[in-house]
Protein backbone atom coordinates (compact mmCIF):
# COMPACT_ATOMS: atom_id res chain seq x y z
CA UNK A 1 0.00 0.00 0.00
CA UNK A 2 1.21 3.40 -0.93
CA UNK A 3 2.47 5.61 2.14
CA UNK A 4 0.19 8.28 1.40
CA UNK A 5 -2.95 5.51 1.59
CA UNK A 6 -1.45 4.33 4.54
CA UNK A 7 -1.09 7.53 6.01
CA UNK A 8 -4.61 8.47 5.72
CA UNK A 9 -5.71 5.35 6.84
CA UNK A 10 -3.52 5.97 10.34
CA UNK A 11 -4.66 9.53 10.72
CA UNK A 12 -8.68 8.08 9.95
CA UNK A 13 -7.73 5.18 12.58
CA UNK A 14 -6.17 7.37 15.48
CA UNK A 15 -8.33 10.50 15.47
CA UNK A 16 -4.79 12.84 16.07
CA UNK A 17 -5.64 15.52 13.43
CA UNK A 18 -9.95 15.46 13.69
CA UNK A 19 -11.22 17.09 10.85
CA UNK A 20 -11.52 20.47 10.96
CA UNK A 21 -8.29 21.48 12.47
CA UNK A 22 -5.92 24.42 12.20
CA UNK A 23 -2.53 22.78 12.26
CA UNK A 24 0.73 24.74 12.42
CA UNK A 25 3.27 22.07 11.03
CA UNK A 26 7.16 22.37 12.51
CA UNK A 27 9.62 22.43 9.07
CA UNK A 28 13.18 22.00 9.76
CA UNK A 29 14.11 21.11 6.42
CA UNK A 30 15.06 17.35 6.78
CA UNK A 31 13.30 14.72 5.39
CA UNK A 32 11.12 13.96 7.79
CA UNK A 33 9.72 17.73 8.30
CA UNK A 34 9.31 17.66 4.60
CA UNK A 35 7.34 14.61 4.43
CA UNK A 36 5.38 15.01 7.09
CA UNK A 37 4.29 18.59 5.37
CA UNK A 38 4.04 17.22 1.95
CA UNK A 39 1.64 14.04 2.98
CA UNK A 40 -0.69 16.01 5.02
CA UNK A 41 -0.85 18.76 2.38
CA UNK A 42 -1.83 15.97 0.36
CA UNK A 43 -4.72 14.63 2.72
CA UNK A 44 -5.95 18.57 3.98
CA UNK A 45 -8.58 19.10 1.60
CA UNK A 46 -10.44 15.24 1.97
CA UNK A 47 -9.95 15.76 6.02
CA UNK A 48 -10.86 19.75 5.77
CA UNK A 49 -7.12 20.59 7.69
CA UNK A 50 -6.10 24.10 7.48
CA UNK A 51 -2.23 24.21 7.36
CA UNK A 52 0.46 26.62 8.72
CA UNK A 53 4.43 26.09 9.00
CA UNK A 54 6.81 27.04 11.23
CA UNK A 55 10.77 27.28 11.05
CA UNK A 56 12.97 28.03 13.58
CA UNK A 57 16.57 29.34 12.53
CA UNK A 58 18.52 27.82 15.94
CA UNK A 59 22.11 29.77 14.63
CA UNK A 60 23.98 26.85 15.21
CA UNK A 61 25.83 26.08 11.38
CA UNK A 62 26.57 28.50 8.93
CA UNK A 63 24.15 26.58 6.55
CA UNK A 64 21.23 27.19 8.81
CA UNK A 65 20.30 30.55 6.59
CA UNK A 66 20.18 28.10 3.46
CA UNK A 67 17.73 25.77 5.24
CA UNK A 68 15.49 28.68 5.97
CA UNK A 69 15.29 29.68 2.37
CA UNK A 70 14.78 26.09 1.26
CA UNK A 71 11.55 25.87 3.52
CA UNK A 72 10.61 29.36 2.41
CA UNK A 73 10.52 27.76 -1.37
CA UNK A 74 9.00 24.61 -0.15
CA UNK A 75 5.79 26.58 1.37
CA UNK A 76 5.28 29.13 -1.13
CA UNK A 77 5.47 26.09 -3.60
CA UNK A 78 2.42 24.23 -1.51
CA UNK A 79 0.81 27.85 -0.68
CA UNK A 80 1.26 27.01 2.96
CA UNK A 81 1.61 30.43 5.17
CA UNK A 82 5.26 30.38 7.07
CA UNK A 83 6.60 31.86 10.29
CA UNK A 84 9.93 31.72 10.22
CA UNK A 85 12.70 32.86 13.41
CA UNK A 86 16.31 33.06 14.46
CA UNK A 87 17.21 32.66 17.59
CA UNK A 88 21.23 32.04 18.43
CA UNK A 89 20.48 28.45 20.89
CA UNK A 90 23.85 28.39 21.08
CA UNK A 91 24.45 31.94 22.99
CA UNK A 92 21.39 30.71 24.94
CA UNK A 93 22.60 27.72 25.84
CA UNK A 94 25.96 29.67 27.37
CA UNK A 95 24.19 32.00 29.02
CA UNK A 96 21.94 29.50 31.06
CA UNK A 97 24.72 27.26 31.67
CA UNK A 98 22.68 24.20 30.21
CA UNK A 99 22.88 21.49 27.88
CA UNK A 100 22.72 22.27 24.52
CA UNK A 101 20.59 19.84 23.70
CA UNK A 102 17.84 20.53 25.97
CA UNK A 103 17.97 24.13 25.77
CA UNK A 104 17.58 24.04 21.75
CA UNK A 105 14.51 21.47 22.39
CA UNK A 106 13.25 24.40 25.05
CA UNK A 107 13.34 27.21 22.92
CA UNK A 108 12.12 25.31 20.24
CA UNK A 109 8.98 24.31 22.20
CA UNK A 110 8.46 27.89 23.20
CA UNK A 111 8.62 28.91 19.31
CA UNK A 112 6.47 27.07 18.18
CA UNK A 113 3.79 26.92 21.22
CA UNK A 114 3.52 30.85 20.82
CA UNK A 115 2.88 30.76 16.87
CA UNK A 116 0.52 28.20 17.29
CA UNK A 117 -1.44 30.67 19.72
CA UNK A 118 -0.64 34.02 17.67
CA UNK A 119 -1.22 31.96 14.23
CA UNK A 120 -5.01 30.37 16.18
CA UNK A 121 -3.52 26.68 15.53
CA UNK A 122 -5.09 24.26 17.63
CA UNK A 123 -2.52 21.52 17.08
CA UNK A 124 1.53 21.85 16.33
CA UNK A 125 2.55 18.23 14.25
CA UNK A 126 6.02 17.00 14.70
CA UNK A 127 7.78 14.84 11.91
CA UNK A 128 9.05 12.30 14.97
CA UNK A 129 9.03 8.76 13.20
CA UNK A 130 9.24 5.35 14.23
CA UNK A 131 13.42 5.28 13.96
CA UNK A 132 13.26 8.38 16.47
CA UNK A 133 10.80 6.18 18.60
CA UNK A 134 13.61 3.57 19.27
CA UNK A 135 15.83 6.21 19.84
CA UNK A 136 13.97 7.86 22.45
CA UNK A 137 13.60 4.30 24.46
CA UNK A 138 17.44 3.99 24.29
CA UNK A 139 18.43 7.11 25.53
CA UNK A 140 15.43 7.15 28.52
CA UNK A 141 16.85 3.86 29.48
CA UNK A 142 20.51 4.44 29.16
CA UNK A 143 19.32 7.64 31.32
CA UNK A 144 17.58 5.38 34.40
CA UNK A 145 13.74 6.44 33.27
CA UNK A 146 11.27 3.93 34.41
CA UNK A 147 8.42 2.43 32.52
CA UNK A 148 6.59 5.52 31.87
CA UNK A 149 9.50 7.50 30.57
CA UNK A 150 10.24 4.66 28.29
CA UNK A 151 7.14 4.09 26.98
CA UNK A 152 8.51 7.15 25.15
CA UNK A 153 6.82 9.49 22.44
CA UNK A 154 2.76 9.43 22.15
CA UNK A 155 1.25 9.96 19.09
CA UNK A 156 -1.03 12.54 20.73
CA UNK A 157 0.14 14.74 23.55
CA UNK A 158 -2.04 17.41 24.76
CA UNK A 159 -1.79 19.85 21.50
CA UNK A 160 0.98 17.90 20.01
CA UNK A 161 0.47 15.17 17.81
CA UNK A 162 2.55 13.05 15.94
CA UNK A 163 1.43 11.52 12.69
CA UNK A 164 4.34 10.06 11.06
CA UNK A 165 5.43 7.91 14.34
CA UNK A 166 4.40 4.42 13.04
CA UNK A 167 6.11 4.86 9.72
CA UNK A 168 9.96 4.34 9.70
CA UNK A 169 12.62 6.48 8.11
CA UNK A 170 13.53 4.35 5.05
CA UNK A 171 9.46 4.72 4.13
CA UNK A 172 9.52 8.48 4.42
CA UNK A 173 12.59 8.16 2.24
CA UNK A 174 11.27 6.02 -0.31
CA UNK A 175 8.17 8.29 -0.78
CA UNK A 176 10.43 11.58 -1.22
CA UNK A 177 12.38 9.88 -3.79
CA UNK A 178 9.45 8.67 -5.77
CA UNK A 179 7.61 12.52 -5.15
CA UNK A 180 10.61 13.99 -6.71
CA UNK A 181 10.56 15.97 -3.60
CA UNK A 182 14.00 17.57 -2.40
CA UNK A 183 14.95 18.15 1.48
CA UNK A 184 18.22 19.34 3.13
CA UNK A 185 20.68 17.03 5.19
CA UNK A 186 21.64 18.35 8.17
CA UNK A 187 25.38 17.86 9.16
CA UNK A 188 24.73 18.40 12.71
CA UNK A 189 22.94 15.06 12.35
CA UNK A 190 26.67 13.47 12.13
CA UNK A 191 28.01 15.53 15.18
CA UNK A 192 28.45 12.85 18.41
CA UNK A 193 28.84 15.10 21.01
CA UNK A 194 24.89 14.47 20.69
CA UNK A 195 23.69 11.58 22.59
CA UNK A 196 20.86 10.79 20.01
CA UNK A 197 23.42 10.93 17.24
CA UNK A 198 25.63 8.09 19.17
CA UNK A 199 22.92 6.19 19.33
CA UNK A 200 21.80 6.32 16.04
CA UNK A 201 25.52 5.79 14.62
CA UNK A 202 26.91 3.43 17.10
CA UNK A 203 24.73 1.69 19.08
CA UNK A 204 21.78 1.30 17.08
CA UNK A 205 23.77 -0.40 14.57
CA UNK A 206 25.56 -3.02 16.94
CA UNK A 207 21.96 -3.92 18.40
CA UNK A 208 21.17 -4.75 14.43
CA UNK A 209 24.00 -7.16 14.53
CA UNK A 210 21.83 -9.13 16.96
CA UNK A 211 18.64 -8.65 15.75
CA UNK A 212 17.98 -7.00 12.47
CA UNK A 213 14.50 -5.88 13.58
CA UNK A 214 15.61 -3.92 17.11
CA UNK A 215 14.18 -0.79 16.02
CA UNK A 216 10.92 -2.02 14.78
CA UNK A 217 11.21 -4.48 18.11
CA UNK A 218 11.78 -1.50 20.02
CA UNK A 219 9.29 0.29 19.12
CA UNK A 220 6.42 -2.31 19.75
CA UNK A 221 7.96 -2.49 23.23
CA UNK A 222 7.20 1.18 23.65
CA UNK A 223 3.73 0.56 22.64
CA UNK A 224 2.95 -2.04 24.96
CA UNK A 225 4.43 0.22 27.83
CA UNK A 226 2.25 2.98 26.73
CA UNK A 227 -0.59 0.71 27.17
CA UNK A 228 0.24 -0.34 30.44
CA UNK A 229 0.56 2.96 31.45
CA UNK A 230 -2.59 4.59 30.13
CA UNK A 231 -4.64 1.72 32.02
CA UNK A 232 -2.77 2.87 35.25
CA UNK A 233 -3.40 6.60 34.80
CA UNK A 234 -7.01 6.09 36.09
CA UNK A 235 -5.72 4.76 39.33
CA UNK A 236 -3.03 7.08 39.77
CA UNK A 237 -5.63 10.00 39.44
CA UNK A 238 -7.51 8.47 42.31
CA UNK A 239 -4.57 7.82 44.49
CA UNK A 240 -3.31 10.98 44.35
CA UNK A 241 -6.55 13.17 45.25
CA UNK A 242 -6.58 10.39 48.03
CA UNK A 243 -3.28 10.34 49.26
CA UNK A 244 -2.54 14.02 48.60
CA UNK A 245 -3.07 18.07 48.65
CA UNK A 246 -2.14 21.52 47.99
CA UNK A 247 -0.57 23.11 51.13
CA UNK A 248 0.24 26.88 50.16
CA UNK A 249 3.28 25.91 47.18
CA UNK A 250 3.99 22.84 48.51
CA UNK A 251 2.32 19.75 47.25
CA UNK A 252 2.13 16.58 50.49
CA UNK A 253 1.24 13.12 50.57
CA UNK A 254 0.10 11.49 53.74
CA UNK A 255 2.46 8.64 54.22
CA UNK A 256 0.53 6.08 55.96
CA UNK A 257 -1.71 6.04 52.74
CA UNK A 258 1.45 5.80 50.98
CA UNK A 259 2.50 2.39 52.45
CA UNK A 260 -0.99 1.08 51.99
CA UNK A 261 -0.54 1.18 48.40
CA UNK A 262 1.82 -1.59 46.04
CA UNK A 263 4.95 -0.32 44.74
CA UNK A 264 3.62 -0.12 41.00
CA UNK A 265 1.25 2.10 42.03
CA UNK A 266 3.42 3.58 44.66
CA UNK A 267 5.66 5.19 42.48
CA UNK A 268 3.15 6.00 40.21
CA UNK A 269 1.57 8.56 42.59
CA UNK A 270 4.99 10.08 43.80
CA UNK A 271 5.88 10.40 40.08
CA UNK A 272 2.46 12.40 39.44
CA UNK A 273 2.95 14.56 42.96
CA UNK A 274 6.23 15.50 41.13
CA UNK A 275 4.78 16.38 38.33
CA UNK A 276 2.50 18.38 39.99
CA UNK A 277 5.20 21.07 41.41
CA UNK A 278 7.48 20.85 38.69
CA UNK A 279 5.03 20.86 35.51
CA UNK A 280 6.88 18.03 33.67
CA UNK A 281 9.42 15.05 34.74
CA UNK A 282 12.34 16.19 32.22
CA UNK A 283 15.28 14.67 34.40
CA UNK A 284 13.67 12.47 36.84
CA UNK A 285 15.26 8.85 36.68
CA UNK A 286 13.77 5.28 37.86
CA UNK A 287 16.12 5.78 40.59
CA UNK A 288 14.74 9.05 42.01
CA UNK A 289 11.67 7.50 42.76
CA UNK A 290 12.80 4.43 44.34
CA UNK A 291 14.87 6.98 46.95
CA UNK A 292 11.62 8.82 47.37
CA UNK A 293 10.10 5.47 48.30
CA UNK A 294 12.90 4.37 50.20
CA UNK A 295 12.41 7.77 52.39
CA UNK A 296 8.48 6.81 52.63
CA UNK A 297 9.21 3.68 54.14
CA UNK A 298 12.68 3.66 55.67
CA UNK A 299 13.67 7.33 55.73
CA UNK A 300 14.55 9.25 58.82
CA UNK A 301 11.88 10.94 59.89
CA UNK A 302 12.91 14.42 58.84
CA UNK A 303 14.57 13.54 55.80
CA UNK A 304 15.11 15.36 52.51
CA UNK A 305 16.46 14.94 49.20
CA UNK A 306 17.35 17.12 46.44
CA UNK A 307 16.59 16.35 42.62
CA UNK A 308 16.27 18.13 39.59
CA UNK A 309 14.10 21.55 39.67
CA UNK A 310 12.10 19.97 43.04
CA UNK A 311 13.05 18.96 46.93
CA UNK A 312 11.72 16.38 48.60
CA UNK A 313 11.23 16.04 52.56
CA UNK A 314 9.70 13.57 54.69
CA UNK A 315 8.13 15.75 57.49
CA UNK A 316 6.95 12.57 60.27
CA UNK A 317 4.18 11.68 58.68
CA UNK A 318 3.54 14.01 55.35
CA UNK A 319 5.45 14.26 52.66
CA UNK A 320 6.64 17.46 51.14
CA UNK A 321 7.08 18.11 47.36
CA UNK A 322 8.59 21.61 46.44
CA UNK A 323 9.84 23.33 43.60
CA UNK A 324 12.71 24.18 45.85
CA UNK A 325 14.15 23.94 48.96
CA UNK A 326 13.00 26.27 51.53
CA UNK A 327 15.09 29.50 52.43
CA UNK A 328 16.86 29.26 56.12
CA UNK A 329 14.68 32.20 58.40
CA UNK A 330 17.71 34.89 58.79
CA UNK A 331 17.94 35.04 62.78
CA UNK A 332 15.59 37.28 64.53
CA UNK A 333 15.90 39.02 67.91
CA UNK A 334 13.90 41.65 69.14
CA UNK A 335 14.11 43.15 72.62
CA UNK A 336 11.10 44.20 74.43
CA UNK A 337 11.60 47.14 76.71
CA UNK A 338 7.79 47.90 77.63
CA UNK A 339 4.28 47.05 76.80
CA UNK A 340 3.22 47.25 73.78
CA UNK A 341 2.83 45.77 70.24
CA UNK A 342 5.85 44.41 68.44
CA UNK A 343 5.42 43.17 64.57
CA UNK A 344 7.05 39.97 64.05
CA UNK A 345 8.23 37.78 61.25
CA UNK A 346 5.48 35.94 59.37
CA UNK A 347 3.14 38.89 59.79
CA UNK A 348 2.31 37.98 63.73
CA UNK A 349 2.09 40.57 66.37
CA UNK A 350 3.14 40.20 69.89
CA UNK A 351 0.92 42.25 72.50
CA UNK A 352 2.69 42.76 75.66
CA UNK A 353 0.58 44.52 78.44
CA UNK A 354 0.78 45.30 82.71
CA UNK A 355 -2.65 43.17 83.88
CA UNK A 356 -4.02 44.42 87.09
CA UNK A 357 -5.19 40.57 87.99
CA UNK A 358 -4.42 37.14 86.24
CA UNK A 359 -6.76 35.55 83.45
CA UNK A 360 -6.18 32.36 81.25
CA UNK A 361 -3.45 30.99 79.62
CA UNK A 362 -3.70 29.16 76.34
CA UNK A 363 -1.15 28.54 73.45
CA UNK A 364 -1.38 32.35 72.65
CA UNK A 365 -1.67 33.84 75.58
CA UNK A 366 0.73 33.89 78.98
CA UNK A 367 1.37 35.41 82.03
CA UNK A 368 4.22 36.03 84.78
CA UNK A 369 3.85 37.65 87.99
CA UNK A 370 4.63 41.45 87.08
CA UNK A 371 7.02 41.46 90.49
CA UNK A 372 9.38 38.30 89.56
CA UNK A 373 10.47 39.99 86.53
CA UNK A 374 11.81 43.25 84.86
CA UNK A 375 12.20 44.98 81.56
CA UNK A 376 13.81 44.33 79.44
CA UNK A 377 12.94 41.09 77.67
CA UNK A 378 14.34 39.55 74.79
CA UNK A 379 13.15 37.66 71.72
CA UNK A 380 14.81 35.55 69.59
CA UNK A 381 14.80 32.33 67.50
CA UNK A 382 16.47 29.20 69.01
CA UNK A 383 19.85 28.23 69.08
CA UNK A 384 21.60 24.92 69.17
CA UNK A 385 21.86 24.13 73.09
CA UNK A 386 18.71 26.00 74.50
CA UNK A 387 17.15 24.48 77.40
CA UNK A 388 14.52 25.45 79.77
CA UNK A 389 12.33 24.04 82.66
CA UNK A 390 8.85 23.25 81.19
CA UNK A 391 5.85 23.76 83.29
CA UNK A 392 5.57 21.08 85.40
CA UNK A 393 8.46 19.60 85.67
CA UNK A 394 11.08 20.27 88.49
CA UNK A 395 14.73 19.90 86.06
CA UNK A 396 15.70 21.31 82.49
CA UNK A 397 14.81 19.95 78.83
CA UNK A 398 16.32 20.67 75.81
CA UNK A 399 14.34 22.21 73.43
CA UNK A 400 15.62 19.88 70.85
CA UNK A 401 14.00 16.89 73.09
CA UNK A 402 10.61 18.90 73.59
CA UNK A 403 10.24 19.53 69.34
CA UNK A 404 11.13 15.87 68.69
CA UNK A 405 8.54 15.19 71.73
CA UNK A 406 5.79 17.74 69.49
CA UNK A 407 6.94 16.70 66.27
CA UNK A 408 7.86 19.67 64.73
CA UNK A 409 9.00 19.75 61.05
CA UNK A 410 12.43 21.20 61.22
CA UNK A 411 10.92 23.94 59.22
CA UNK A 412 8.57 24.76 62.22
CA UNK A 413 11.61 24.59 64.60
CA UNK A 414 13.61 27.12 62.74
CA UNK A 415 10.30 29.50 62.70
CA UNK A 416 10.11 29.31 66.74
CA UNK A 417 10.83 31.94 69.07
CA UNK A 418 12.04 32.21 72.62
CA UNK A 419 10.72 34.49 75.46
CA UNK A 420 13.85 34.87 77.68
CA UNK A 421 14.77 36.90 80.97
CA UNK A 422 18.19 36.88 81.03
CA UNK A 423 19.33 33.40 80.10
CA UNK A 424 16.10 31.87 81.15
CA UNK A 425 13.29 30.83 78.54
CA UNK A 426 9.97 32.10 79.90
CA UNK A 427 8.20 30.79 76.87
CA UNK A 428 8.50 28.94 73.95
CA UNK A 429 6.26 30.85 71.59
CA UNK A 430 2.64 29.05 71.26
CA UNK A 431 4.23 26.13 72.49
CA UNK A 432 4.85 25.83 76.23
CA UNK A 433 5.72 28.11 79.04
CA UNK A 434 7.95 27.92 81.79
CA UNK A 435 8.03 26.52 85.16
CA UNK A 436 7.16 29.40 87.57
CA UNK A 437 6.56 33.02 87.58
CA UNK A 438 3.17 32.46 88.54
CA UNK A 439 0.95 35.27 90.08
CA UNK A 440 -1.58 34.79 92.47
CA UNK A 441 -5.06 35.96 92.30
CA UNK A 442 -4.60 39.22 93.48
CA UNK A 443 -1.02 39.99 91.67
CA UNK A 444 -0.88 42.31 88.97
CA UNK A 445 0.94 40.88 85.96
CA UNK A 446 2.98 40.83 82.04
CA UNK A 447 0.44 39.75 79.70
CA UNK A 448 1.81 38.63 76.45
CA UNK A 449 -0.29 37.56 73.09
CA UNK A 450 1.41 36.48 70.21
CA UNK A 451 -1.24 37.42 67.39
CA UNK A 452 -1.41 36.20 63.67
Amino acid sequence: MPLLSRFYKSLTHSGCIPNGSRVLVAVSGGADSVALLSLLHQVAGTLDLYLEAAHLDHALRDASRDDARFVEQLCIGLSVPLTVERQDVGKIARQCKGNLEEVARDVRRNFLTTTALARNCNLIALGHHADDQAETFLMRLLRGSGSAGLAGMRMVSESVVRPLLPFHRDVLLAYLKEEGIAWREDESNQDQRFTRNRIRHHLLPVLESFNPKISSQLVGLCEQLRQDDDYWTGFVAQELARCGEWQGDDYTLDRALMLELVPALAGRVVRAALSQVRGNLRGITATHIADILHLVSEGPPQGELSLPSAWVARRYEKLLFSRQKPEENEHFEIVLNSPGAYQLSGERTLQLSLEEQPGRESAEIVEFAAASLSFPLLLRHCRPGDRFRPSGMSGTKKLQDLFVDLKLTKEERQESLLLLKDNEVLWVVGLRRCEGHWAENDESVIKIVIEP
